[in-house]
């Protein structure tokens, strides 16, 4: 085998490779040896036709593709193996310049990484101080905290704002009763607006036992056409009316919600707990602002290649999200009133950014020669091994290269964004 590139220009390398008569025939005979049984021919046994015979009877390119395919695809490895600075993002394209009795030639272009050529990525002046936490936020967090802990108990009385009642009701159109409008022993926030708008606020006022006609109009814009914009009426009956009862603020409640005795060493961890939130928000707000202003300053021609399979990546990542709510990729689609092409479509934006903030980001890594040791590597798995609760030796026979790899690539991308922050200051 014999190549050459001819060129490496605009994101893409054009090459050349030549298989002697020699090797091309070679290439023939593995494609029949491999396919022979695919072709019948009346007077011989299935598999045991001659190679002659079935191109004489299907053509004598009956077995040129497949020996194009696997003569180029060995050819190409071989190329990429001492050709390092070829780096394809994509399959090559095909072409037969020449298939005659001394061989076949063939083009290919190849779609390589782009040049990135970065503009300042250090000496930007970029930090942010994390935000000072000031009791307000303590209280805030420690009524989020009493929210979670509610009591709901039965109450006599009629439904005030914030009130549970339970009801039974059923939805109608005019004198018809329509599907998805009807529940039993449904328990509803009162004042949490999770119900059509004018429907909780009709039964204020309203005691266990009543029954009332709830009023409403449906929003023009609701998921089930026949009732968009249309008035209907709900038949309701209150079963029990539970008002909610907060826990008090005292060192009982601080025991029974943490591992704290007092509430006020409760609150002095609140506070440590929501200033080491600041300090990450701070870090992450640092680390964005720093990567748009870098990414914003680079200069790059973006194959497409790179941004369809960014693009294949979000969707695959946005339907295993709905996956685990239970909703289809196509069902969601519809929700939006748009096409799965739409949808992806939608996207396009998000998936250029993300490749050029990659590419940006592997062109910082070379020039500043960032690496990972044996050393960091080794004191990361010794983490992951103690969240697993395995020993040292346990947790690296459970680890397979690709693992291994994501690893690196995660101590890799921490160093990154630490060397991004000290330098930006």
């Amino acid at each position: 085998m014999k190549y050459k590139v001819t060129s490496h220009k605009n994101n893409e390398v054009a090459l050349e490779v030549t298989l002697s008569a020699e090797e091309w025939d070679k290439e023939v005979e593995n494609a029949y040896n491999k396919h022979k049984g695919e072709y019948p021919v009346e007077g011989f046994r299935k598999g045991r036709v001659p190679r002659k015979v079935i191109e004489k009877t299907y053509g004598p390119t009956v077995f040129f593709e497949e020996a194009l395919a696997e003569g180029f695809g060995k050819a190409y490895s071989e190329v990429l193996a001492k050709e390092k600075d070829i780096d394809p993002v994509d399959a090559p394209e095909l072409s037969v310049k020449s298939l005659d009795e001394k061989g076949v030639v063939i083009t290919a272009v190849v779609p390589v990484m782009p040049e990135v050529k970065l503009g300042a990525y250090k000496g930007l002046k970029i930090s942010h101080e994390p935000r000072k936490i000031t009791a307000k936020d303590v209280d805030v967090e420690l009524e989020r905290v009493r929210e979670q802990n509610v009591r709901y108990v039965e109450k006599q009385g009629a439904i005030e704002n914030g009130d549970i009642a339970n009801i039974d009701f059923k939805g109608f159109k005019g004198n018809v009763q329509f599907d998805g409008g009807t529940a039993e022993a449904y328990d509803l926030e009162i004042g949490s607006h999770s119900f059509i708008e004018g429907f909780e606020e009709q039964l204020v006022g309203k005691k266990a036992g009543d029954e009332v006609d709830v009023k409403v109009t449906f929003p023009k814009e609701y998921q089930a056409k026949e009732l968009a914009g249309q008035p209907a009426v709900f038949k309701v009956k209150v079963n029990v009316v539970k008002s909610k009862e907060l826990p008090e603020l005292n060192d009982a409640f601080a025991s029974d919600v943490s591992e704290f005795e007092t509430l006020a060493a409760y609150k002095e961890h609140i506070k440590e707990h929501l200033g080491e939130h600041a300090q990450e928000d701070a870090k992450i707000q640092t680390e964005n602002e720093i990567i748009e202003k870098i990414v914003a300053g680079m200069q790059v021609d973006v194959p497409n290649a790179l941004v369809e399979t960014e693009l294949n990546n979000i969707m695959q990542d946005m339907e295993y999200r709905l996956m685990y709510q239970g909703l289809k990729l196509e069902d969601y689609a519809k929700y939006l009133g748009k096409s799965l092409d739409e949808l992806r479509e939608g996207r396009r934006a998000d998936a250029l950014k993300g490749v050029k903030v990659r590419l940006a980001m592997q062109e910082i890594v070379k020039q500043e020669k960032l690496e990972v040791s044996k050393e960091e590597l080794e004191a990361k798995i010794k983490d992951l091994a103690k969240s697993a609760k395995k020993t040292i030796k346990e947790y690296k026979e459970s680890l397979s290269e690709d693992r291994i790899s994501y690893i690196k690539n995660d101590i890799l991308l921490s160093k990154l964004l630490a060397f991004l922050v000290e330098n930006n200051k």
